[in-house]
């Protein structure tokens, strides 16, 4: 159960780091 948790909060902490760098990305597109 705890390998478990610790897999799901890798991957969440993962896919925040890719969408804050994606918005980065894209904030200036949607600001105009």
């Amino acid at each position: 159960m705890q390998k478990k948790w610790m897999r799901i909060v890798v991957y969440l902490m993962l896919f925040a780091m890719l969408a804050s760098t994606l918005l980065a990305f894209l904030e200036p597109l949607f600001i105009r």
